[in-house]
């Protein structure tokens, strides 16, 4: 994966290959994100959210 130095991304949080984490967002412990993903700056995916591959999320969403 693709992580931007102002991205949070807890232990425990498993992000797939070709994933991309933009400025400014937060993953949190337990969650899953598949291959291929966009995460747009400020995005917020909760504890153990379970998100599939070739998905893009835009600015400022948070997923819970």
């Amino acid at each position: 994966p693709s992580v931007h130095p102002t991205a949070i991304i807890d232990d425990g949080a498993s992000i797939g290959e070709g994933t991309k984490i933009w400025h400014f967002s937060h993953i949190s412990a337990g969650a899953k994100i598949g291959q291929d993903c966009v995460f747009g700056q400020n995005t917020m995916v909760a504890n153990d959210v379970v998100i599939g591959s070739n998905v893009k999320v835009q600015n400022n969403v948070a997923i819970y």
